[in-house]
């Protein structure tokens, strides 16, 4: 009865293995090349989304506001504008936190 059992763990166990390979080499073979394309992406819309230019007081977020097609800054508080660069002189600051 021992022995059945383990045989049927290491049955289970082989299938297992040669069931998570087809899904890891399915999941990397995409368009007949072997890549991470996903991981690819999510660099380059990174990359995007740090290139753009906030002036220092502000930021642009990959999940953040988008316009047509591009991420756009968000801005400090006090700052305005597309880029943040416009103070806003009657803004009331809380230098206490």
């Amino acid at each position: 009865m021992a022995k059945i059992q383990i045989s049927l763990c290491v049955v289970c166990l082989v299938c297992s293995l040669i069931l998570n390979l087809l899904l890891v080499s399915n999941h990397m073979h995409v368009g007949g090349k072997w890549e991470l394309s996903w991981s690819r992406k999510a660099a380059e819309e990174g990359e995007a989304a740090a290139a753009v230019a906030c002036s220092g007081h502000g930021r642009a977020y990959l999940d953040g506001l988008v316009v047509d097609g591009s991420p756009v800054c968000e801005c400090n508080s006090c700052f305005e504008g597309p880029d943040c660069s416009q103070f806003s002189p009657d803004c009331i600051a809380n230098v206490d936190g």
